[in-house]
């Protein structure tokens, strides 16, 4: 049995014979492992699509049970994300994240299409990195289905809120009560608020060209990347250690 759908190279294993492991995420069924026979070899068909970031149509064999790539008609390489070092770190840092959230077998149309967004952006070295990294983080709550309560009403007890308390652990905005609980909570003004909503529902193309003050996006970086881990139960993002030292 065939299965053909696009999709996009999120990770590979070299295997120790001349195949190669792929981890795609594909549109029509979200996660996907399959293999990619003698695609170590340069000579073979399966080559140049088995690495990261290439976005194309894959045509699956599914008789086992670990698919096997048949053919694949590249739409796009995205090579030049690995000419600068910045872009490459930022591009295996939306590749580890997506992996880690995306469901085998369950498709998200919404957060593929985004996904497509950013590695394009990346490949054209087109709008600011922190931006994108900021709105992947937030855009990724809903994707998850952990969009955090950013009402004023608190998450805890509901009762009105005048400062605003962030905490991981409740999924929103605490009242000045329930953070008394000894809650690890950060405390947040409207405009970060502000903030947070317009990265949810703008455009990434747009967004990434917007001017946001560092001081916003450190904060909110910070925060959501360890929302996720808590939430996801992402243990370590990997790709941190490499965009970090970069950094310094």
């Amino acid at each position: 049995m065939y299965f053909e759908t696009d999709a996009i190279v999120i990770k590979t294993v070299k295997a120790q014979n001349n195949d190669i492991f792929l981890t795609l995420f594909t549109k029509k069924a979200g996660k996907m492992e399959a293999v990619a026979m003698g695609a170590k070899s340069s000579r073979n068909h399966l080559a140049a699509a088995s690495k990261p970031f290439v976005f194309g149509q894959f045509v699956l064999n599914t008789k086992s049970k670990t698919p096997k790539v048949q053919n694949v008609s590249i739409y796009d390489s995205h090579f030049r994300i690995t000419d600068d070092l910045n872009t490459l770190a930022y591009g295996y840092y939306f590749l580890e994240l997506c992996n880690y959230t995306i469901r085998d077998n369950m498709s998200d149309i919404e957060h593929f299409q985004l996904l497509a967004e950013i590695i394009d952006l990346l490949a054209k070295q087109q709008g600011n990195y922190r931006i994108m990294r900021c709105a992947y983080l937030i855009k990724l709550t809903q994707f998850t289905g952990h969009f955090p309560n950013l009402s004023n009403q608190c998450t805890v007890c509901q009762s009105e809120i005048d400062d605003f308390y962030f905490s991981i652990e409740d999924g929103g905005l605490i009242c000045e009560h329930c953070r008394k609980e000894g809650k690890q909570v950060t405390k947040l003004n409207r405009a970060f608020i502000d903030v947070i909503n317009y990265l949810h529902i703008k455009d990434i193309r747009i967004s990434a060209k917007t001017k946001i003050h560092e001081g916003y996006l450190s904060k909110l970086i910070n925060l959501f990347e360890s929302y996720h881990q808590y939430h996801n139960q992402i243990y370590k993002i990997n790709a941190l250690d490499f965009l970090n030292s970069l950094i310094e």
